[in-house]
């Protein structure tokens, strides 16, 4: 798992850039194997013809408006005009498992999702990963969300993943949403209730005191 030659702009020098999921060490073949069956549930897929490598969609863009809660950070925004309902790009990170003792190095991870929890599998992109890290919860930057993580077949590898994907259109309110995503316009997420939870949780112990999709 070294890092990829063909890194995206601003892409963070130390980290390593995926173009296919990492699996853990200890992450055994079976384990592996639960992701290759398909559950008939699962309709959504990455087509075969889905280039791999630096997205084409999106740009990772670092943010200074002083009135963004990642200032200081970097966003994820389209480079085209985004299709409702589209698919944005794979989420790509270190694939684990979700029970002690493998889940105690990635607790306190904020870009651990849960990847298959009947098979206690989760994939955590802080170490490792794609363009799909730098994806923003919406909250403080807009009135909803444009996108959202969603459960997906990727036909290329022949298993389950999870993926970004603009919010079809009537799923969210307001004609924004159903108007996709612009050129230039931030991607944004809702990390969920469990997130934000766990986050509140974590500062309170320190004294200070993405999502459902968060495995941690």
């Amino acid at each position: 798992m070294g890092k990829d030659a063909a890194a995206p702009k601003n892409w963070p020098p130390t980290l390593p850039y995926l173009q296919q999921p990492s699996y853990a060490p200890h992450v055994t073949k079976a384990q592996q194997q639960i992701l290759r069956i398909r559950d008939p549930e699962i309709s959504t897929e990455i087509p075969r013809d889905f280039p791999r490598g630096p997205s084409a969609l999106a740009r990772i863009i670092p943010i200074s408006d002083p009135s963004h809660p990642a200032r200081g950070q970097s966003g994820l925004f389209a480079a085209r005009p985004l299709p409702p309902g589209s698919l944005v790009l794979p989420y790509y990170g270190v694939v684990h498992s979700s029970v002690p003792p493998h889940s105690a190095a990635h607790e306190k991870s904020d870009y651990d999702l849960w990847l298959d929890r009947d098979g206690a599998l989760a994939v955590d992109a802080e170490r490792a990963g794609n363009e799909a890290r730098f994806v923003n919860d919406f909250r403080g930057v807009a009135a909803r969300p444009n996108c959202e993580f969603r459960e997906c077949w990727d036909l290329r590898r022949g298993e389950k993943c999870m993926a970004v994907f603009v919010l079809p259109a009537g799923k969210n309110a307001g004609k924004k949403a159903a108007a996709g995503v612009a050129k230039g316009e931030e991607i944004l997420v809702s990390y969920g209730k469990g997130f934000w939870s766990k986050r509140r949780d974590e500062l309170e112990e320190e004294g200070d005191g993405v999502v459902d999709e968060v495995a941690s």
